[in-house]
């Protein structure tokens, strides 16, 4: 350093040293004069760069380290800005899952505030904090919470510094009101409180759909563990920001060096009150039924959205919860839905055709060294001779196997390519994580055997996710286009569309229109006069098969008790002639004798006929129930909307005159609706004693009345009494029973 500062003033003294030589040696007077001039202003530069250039090296050297020193204490390093994590939306934009920040509260006792309090003060104090500690959160008496208190604050540990007043994160709100305890609202340097941050996932539509949209590790930087909150995590998380403090002017602030950028939001298919249907109507079955597990899939048939899908495993007796998604994850023996591929493939080769016969006999016959039998042995007399569209609605499946045998028992790898053809195994990647795949055999290996190809026409020795199943059968009502199953509408930020989903197609055409022609008159008549009759419609007609599979437990078909297990399904579309939605129920293992129809088809009709209302017209529950109960009952209901819902469902209805609101009944013998009047003076508080909630609700709410209930069933009490003049704004509590 001085070094450096003595060459550079040497350096300086020989320049001028050398001007002032040349100065003097030169004998013109006036030149002289001007170089005199010309030198004082040369060494006044000089002298303030040799200023300037030892003030730098000072700097850098001599103070350098103090300063650096300094500046190092008065900036922190460099902190995270956490990014906030998207939102997973239904297909109309309601909150399916989202982050809000809770916060742990800690007091820390060692503060210097709280040791310089007079211990009969502090006593006090910390009396009055428990009391409201316990008042507020009634998780222990106010005692406790005093005792817990004083013994930290006489510890000597580190529990002194960082005592935890309550043990799970709050809410703002909640922190807002805590804020204002004795001790905690002198703040962190007063009363020695402080929280810590986290962000909770919450579900503000619970279980719907859970395993669809999916959860996120306890430690939030590990993202999303399964489903739409894994296969989307990188877009919903968001980039983290950066940032430091420095001390400026006596005051800390924060400089944001990288601004965080939040994650955007996932738009799912999933539509809430079609979830909502397909929750229910599975879980009473599966209750009722007592099966281990189930699932069900609702797609709309020209796009491959998922509007809905449950998937429920048996906890304990009557109680299920959606703890695997079975309906991408599960690869299972499809049965009897495999059968309407099977034939598909036979008529397209042009091997059979649909006014072919088969004689199943008894419903007996070997195949290699294995017997096949007929649902319908020990039951009634075999079924004969029957067509190739009575093998399906019968489900036999001596029929079906006897029929792809003997047209491809010498070529089945024929059999196969027409299977791969309509590309139902190609490689399809899920919006789900960890989803099943589709496995078909391939002749020739070693897991081929001559029992093989009548087996799998039937639906065995071969697996597929149960939607996979769904997204073949939606082709059959999609006109043959096979579409990927989706997930997912769009990405969206702050509200504005980033990325919007198209269709996805897999297979533009599974098979010929003729063909497929044939595929919808015997899916239809598998419901209208075959195994499926119980899931017949008066709204609509559907179109659908279903299939039943034994189980293996421990490679054997019967368990220690000789007892089968079995998994049924049902797959299929509404309405036949025009479809809207495809959907498949599938239930495994009930605690009773197995019946595909009776059991998945029921769940599959009430399903169609409510989503299919929902879809027709934007309509009240009320109305909802009114067209889809169509079992006796009375009712009262608002005459113009019904009637409009009537029209448009092509249910037939009788009505006395033009009321605003009626009795609408079913006549027994005529199947027609009937709405009769009932008188509603506009201003007079109506009775509603015997309405349903959603009646009543509707009727007063129309009137201008605030409405409580309390109860359920039908309305027994109400507060304000029939005749009463109405005053806008009104509350009027229900009682129902």
């Amino acid at each position: 350093m001085k070094l450096a500062i003595y060459i550079c003033l040497v350096v300086a003294a020989i320049m001028i040293i050398t001007l002032l030589v040349l100065l003097f040696i030169r004998k013109n007077p006036v030149k002289t004069e001007i170089m005199l001039r010309f030198a004082l202003v040369y060494i006044c530069i000089a002298l303030g760069f040799g200023i300037i250039i030892w003030k730098i090296i000072d700097l850098q050297y001599v103070e350098g380290k103090q300063l650096r020193a300094l500046t190092e204490k008065q900036q922190s390093s460099n902190k995270i800005i956490k990014a906030n994590r998207g939102n997973i939306l239904s297909d109309d934009g309601r909150l399916m899952a989202s982050s809000i920040p809770t916060y742990y509260i800690y007091m820390d006792l060692a503060a210097d505030a709280l040791v310089a309090l007079p211990k009969d003060t502090l006593r006090k104090d910390f009396k009055l904090l428990s009391e409201a500690l316990a008042k507020k959160f009634n998780d222990k008496t106010a005692k406790e919470y005093e005792t817990s208190i004083l013994n930290a604050y006489n510890s000597k540990s580190r529990k002194r510094r960082e005592y935890l007043l309550f043990p799970t994160p709050i809410s703002y709100t909640d922190l807002t009101e805590v804020k204002t305890f004795p001790i905690i609202k002198k703040g962190r340097y007063g009363g020695g409180f402080y929280t810590k941050k986290r962000i909770t996932r919450i579900k503000p539509f619970g279980s719907l759909a859970s395993r669809t949209i999916g959860d996120i590790y306890g430690e939030e930087d590990k993202g999303g563990r399964n489903g739409l909150e894994k296969g989307y995590n990188d877009i919903l998380r968001g980039v983290d920001g950066v940032y430091y403090r420095r001390k400026m002017a006596g005051k800390y602030v924060d400089i944001i060096e990288c601004e965080a950028k939040d994650g955007l939001d996932v738009v799912s298919t999933i539509n809430i009150d079609l979830q909502d249907i397909v929750d229910k109507e599975l879980r009473s079955e599966l209750i009722r039924i007592g099966a281990k597990c189930g699932t069900a899939i609702l797609m709309e048939v020209k796009t491959g959205e998922i509007k809905a899908i449950s998937n429920f495993t048996q906890k304990e007796e009557g109680i299920y919860t959606e703890s695997t998604n079975i309906a991408v994850a599960d690869e299972v023996e499809p049965g009897s839905t495999f059968k309407t591929l099977s034939l598909m493939v036979a008529l397209e080769d042009g091997v059979i055709d649909t006014t072919d016969h088969i004689d199943v006999g008894g419903g007996i016959k070997a195949f290699g060294n294995r017997q096949m039998k007929d649902w319908t042995v020990g039951k009634q007399h075999g079924l004969g001779v029957i067509s190739v569209p009575t093998a399906l609605a019968m489900s036999s499946n001596v029929g079906i196997s006897a029929l792809i045998y003997n047209h491809y028992g010498h070529n089945p790898q024929q059999f196969i390519d027409g299977i791969k053809k309509t590309k139902i195994d190609a490689p399809i990647s899920l919006e789900i994580p960890g989803h099943g795949n589709v496995k078909v055999k391939t002749p020739g290996a070693a897991d081929w055997y001559n029992t093989t190809l009548p087996w799998m026409s039937i639906g065995y020795e071969v697996q597929l996710p149960p939607i996979f199943t769904l997204m073949y059968y939606n082709a059959f009502a999609n006109n043959g286009k096979m579409l990927k199953p989706l997930f997912t509408k769009q990405i969206q930020n702050n509200g504005f569309i980033v990325k919007k989903t198209e269709p996805v197609v897999i297979n533009e055409k599974i098979c010929s229109d003729a063909t497929l022609g044939k595929i919808h008159s015997m899916l239809e008549g598998v419901v209208t006069k075959g195994t499926a009759k119980v899931v017949k419609s008066k709204l609509f007609s559907i179109a659908g098969k279903t299939g039943t599979a034994q189980i293996a437990v421990d490679g054997k078909y019967r368990d220690a008790q000789g007892r089968t297990h079995h998994q049924i399904s049902f797959c299929g579309y509404f309405p036949a002639n025009a479809p809207i939605y495809s959907c498949i129920v599938y239930i495994k293992d009930p605690a009773m004798p197995a019946s595909a129809g009776g059991m998945c088809g029921m769940v599959f009709k009430n399903i169609a006929e409510k989503a299919y209302t929902i879809k027709i017209g934007n309509m009240p529950d009320w109305a909802k129930d009114t067209v889809t109960t169509l079992s006796p009952y009375v009712q009262r209901t608002y005459v113009p909307e019904t009637k409009k819902v009537l029209s448009m469902l092509n249910i037939p209805y009788q009505t006395q005159g033009n009321p605003k609101w009626g009795i609408c009944s079913m006549n027994p013998k005529s199947s027609h609706l009937q709405i009769q009047p009932i008188e509603i003076n506009e201003g007079i508080v109506p009775s509603t004693i015997g309405m349903t909630a959603k009646d009543a609700v509707f009727l007063l709410e129309n009137m201008g009345l605030r409405v409580s209930i309390s109860g359920c069933g039908k309305v027994i009490y109400q507060s304000i009494a029939e005749g009463t003049h109405v005053q806008k704004g009104m509350h009027i509590l229900l009682t129902l029973n």
